[in-house]
């Protein structure tokens, strides 16, 4: 009877839910008819528009567009290709060049101790501006003495020209006794030669002695005056020596004023008050703002280049910036010529290297602009010469 009952139960259970089943598919079905019949305005701003792609494009549009891209490529390489080949006939190029200028090593030409130091580092100089002073004292003193010894010899010159002047005086006495005598023996001749006995033999005797005594007392005074003019020659000689040392007193003593050789800027300044410096050391760089850039190109670039061509430069310390110039000159050798030990060749194994030869480029100071007077040696520049029109 329990199990009966049980049965009943489960089979009703079984049937609610199948009722309830089809109650709910029943009611999905309105919704859906519902959904179906009433109006959606927004279904058509909601649903996605698909977007066509290039296996839905038509296959003649996807080889025309090949062929486009292709075309533009080439023309993009051909033309690219055209300008390289222009450029490398048309110009010459190089990184390896620097600026450079005139850079005096300022020293001093006597030895003395520095009293006064008359500029600073980077300072701006006039030419023959006084840079430094060495105490002067002891060349003062050196002029003193230079002074007294011309003096001195001035003096022995004058003393000379009055024993000239003497010894001439001399020489004209001697010669108009020289000439009376030599009258007197001409007549005293004639008188004995006649034969009649004007004069005795003594007299004419005397006569020939005096002649014979004035001119040896002729010639003695020349001598003497010819000896006064030979003293006199070297009391000029030593005047000359005495102004000579004087000039070389006064030169040393110029030479304690340092003075700048050229406009420029001081650099690598090497000295202070109270230095001892000696002749030839390095004191001082000065360099002047007038500057050229060194290219060194390889000995292959040199065929087409000459002396007045068109330059295009920049400058590592200015980029962005484009300086023109002009080709002056090439150098007589290379690089390798000039250095400390130049290559030998005939020794040893040989290994062929392409030489680089320094070109010398003149800067155009139109171009130059506000940076005239800010470029200094050392700076790196790459250089461009233009070698055909």
């Amino acid at each position: 009877m329990q199990e009966t009952t049980t049965t009943l139960t489960g089979t009703a259970g079984v049937q609610e839910t199948q009722a309830s089943k089809t109650e709910t598919l029943g009611q999905s079905e309105c919704l859906s008819h519902e959904t179906q019949t009433r109006p959606q305005p927004h279904a058509a701003r909601d649903t996605p528009v698909p977007h066509p792609t290039a296996h839905n494009l038509p296959r003649s549009f996807r080889r025309a567009a090949l062929a486009l891209l292709g075309a533009a490529v080439t023309t993009t390489v051909a033309w690219s290709g055209y300008r390289w080949w222009d450029y490398a006939r048309t110009w010459v190029r190089t990184d390896n060049a620097y600026v450079a200028a005139h850079i005096h090593q300022v020293s001093s030409r006597v030895a003395g101790t520095i009293s006064e130091v008359l500029v600073e580092e980077n300072q701006v100089v006039a030419i023959g501006q006084v840079l430094a002073r060495l105490d002067p004292r002891d060349f003062e003193i050196r002029r003193q003495q230079a002074l007294a010894q011309l003096a001195q010899a001035r003096a022995q010159l004058q003393q000379a020209q009055a024993r000239i002047a003497q010894t001439r005086s001399e020489v004209t006495r001697e010669q108009a006794q020289s000439t009376k005598a030599q009258q007197d023996l001409e007549r005293a001749k004639a008188l004995s030669q006649h034969g009649n006995e004007a004069i005795s033999r003594q007299e004419f005797d005397a006569a020939k002695a005096a002649s014979d005594v004035a001119q040896a007392a002729l010639a003695a005074a020349k001598s003497a005056l010819q000896s006064a003019e030979a003293a006199a020659g070297a009391a000029e000689a030593q005047e000359k020596v005495a102004g000579a040392n004087l000039k070389d007193a006064e030169l040393q003593l110029s030479y304690t004023e340092i003075l700048a050789p050229a406009e420029g800027r001081i650099g690598k300044k090497n000295l202070e008050t109270g230095n001892r410096v000696q002749p030839g050391q390095a004191l001082l760089a000065l360099v002047q703002p007038d500057v050229w850039v060194v290219a060194n190109f390889k000995e292959t670039q040199l065929a087409p280049v000459k002396p007045g061509q068109p330059v295009r430069l920049r400058l590592d310390a200015y980029p962005g910036r484009v300086f023109a110039g002009r080709v002056d000159s090439v150098s007589p050798a290379s690089g390798a010529q000039f250095a400390l030990l130049p290559p030998d060749n005939a020794t040893g194994n040989f290994t062929r290297i392409v030489q680089r030869v320094p070109v010398k480029i003149l800067l155009d100071n139109q171009s130059l602009g506000d940076r005239h007077g800010r470029l200094v040696p050392g700076m790196s520049a790459i250089v461009q010469i233009k070698v055909r029109g």
